[in-house]
């Protein structure tokens, strides 16, 4: 079973950036944001997560875990694959508490 779901968010007037709340789906809390950057036709396809200090460390892996699950599952879905990451940025901690990490993958 999944810890975490993903609360799809409206996109914004020419911006194909897709946008998720992090949601655990026990205590139905929310505790982050996700972002995913690019298209079927892009090479490249960015993804960015954003915990919420209230997660621990090994919350946060596991909602890392399930967000690049979730990518790939989407970017299956528009007839592509996602490749290997080509950078992976590693949780660094935002002025505002938060904690972020962000990826570039390689279509595939």
């Amino acid at each position: 079973m999944d810890v975490f779901r993903f609360v799809k968010q409206s996109q914004r007037a020419n911006d194909p950036t897709r946008r998720y709340q992090l949601v655990r789906e026990v205590e139905r809390d929310y505790v982050g944001n996700v972002q995913i950057q690019g298209t079927p036709e892009a090479a490249v396809v960015f993804l960015t997560l954003d915990c919420f200090p209230i997660l621990s460390d090994a919350a946060r892996d596991d909602a890392l875990h399930n967000t690049r699950r979730f990518l790939e599952e989407l970017v299956n879905g528009w007839g592509i694959g996602v490749g290997k990451v080509v950078t992976e940025s590693g949780w660094t901690e935002q002025p505002d508490g938060n904690f972020r990490v962000q990826l570039e993958y390689a279509i595939a």
